[in-house]
This record gives C-alpha cells, structure tokens and sequence, in this order.
C-alpha cells in the first residue's frame, strides 16, 4: 500500500499496519490543530495541511471520546484532556456523577490533493471505576467497550484488535484505496 499515516504515534501505527496486513509508510508532520468541536473538520484541516507538506497520497487518524456525564466533553479534545487531567480524576469524575457511559468515535481522513475522504467508526463503552491494565495507550485504561469486561488496557494486542472502532474504519480505507478509488 503506497500510502502515509501522518503521525508521531508508533502505537497508531503498529495497529494500522496489524489491521490493513501491510506496511505503511509513516511520518510525523508539525501540524497546527485547529480549535474545534467537528473533528471531522479538524481531521480534513490536518489531511490538507498534511498534503501541502508532503504531496502524497496520505491519511490522518483522530480520535473523539464523549463523555456522557460532562455533556459529551471533551470529544476531539481528549488527548489534551486526558493529559491534564489524568486517567484517575476522569473515573473519579464519572463516580461522582455515577454516570460511567462513554463513546470513542474515530475519523480517518483520506487525502490525495484531489479527493479528501472521512472514514468513521464508533464504539460506545463505560469509564470504569478506577483506571485498569496496563498495556495499550491514552486512555485505555478507562474505555470498556460495551459487551466486554475488560478495558482495552486489559486485553491482549490480538483482543483489542478485533474489538477496537477504528479497525473497522482502517477496513474501510482499505476497501476504498482497494477499489482504485485513491485517484
């Protein structure tokens, strides 16, 4: 697959390359961040930014979380939030509340020069009551995807795989770049 994912994140990377079954190219770009809630709006600004600098056929990977007892906050401001905050105080937030729902939304953005194209998928989960396991990254440790017991922290690179929302936009990149639609 002739194609680069614009990021510093080796963990994002590892999993697209698990997922798609191919090597990808990959490459951390300084990119501004526009201040926005629509992270699709945020994905396409970082996707063409990304093209006038590389001028390769690319894709960016952003990630959402809406929590459900802060009205849906932070969504596209997660990693900013979760950094300050910390895992601890966003359990210790939802026990408060004793409202634990969570949704992650992931957006991949397709950029040719020519055609820029969202890919979304979502998982709706609970925050747990304290932050658990160990392996994976970000907030991990406090996303139970509904149906399981574990966080994603918790389980095996091979469990979290099949069950995390955005393997199922990395598919559907595939299938489109697949189908000769990258042009």
């Amino acid at each position: 697959m002739n194609i680069y994912l614009v990021t510093s994140n080796k963990n994002k990377l590892r999993e697209a390359e698990k997922i798609l079954n191919t090597r990808i190219k990959s490459v951390d770009l300084d990119l501004d961040e526009i201040q926005e809630i629509d992270a699709e709006k945020i994905a396409e600004h970082k996707a063409r930014q990304a093209w006038k600098k590389l001028k390769k056929p690319l894709f960016v990977w952003d990630q959402s979380t809406y929590i459900d007892c802060l009205n849906g906050f932070p969504g596209p401001l997660i990693k900013w939030f979760w950094t300050q905050v910390g895992l601890k105080k966003i359990c210790e937030i939802a026990n408060y509340f004793g409202n634990h729902k969570i949704h992650a939304e992931n957006i991949l953005t397709y950029c040719n020069g020519k055609v820029v194209k969202h890919f979304h998928a979502a998982t709706d989960g609970i925050i747990p009551r304290r932050p658990r396991g160990r392996n994976g990254w970000g907030w991990d440790p406090i996303f139970i995807p509904k149906g399981h017991k574990k966080t994603y922290a918790e389980m095996s690179a091979d469990e979290v795989v099949r069950v995390r929302s955005h393997a199922i936009a990395l598919r559907k990149l595939r299938d489109f770049l697949k189908n000769g639609r990258k042009q």
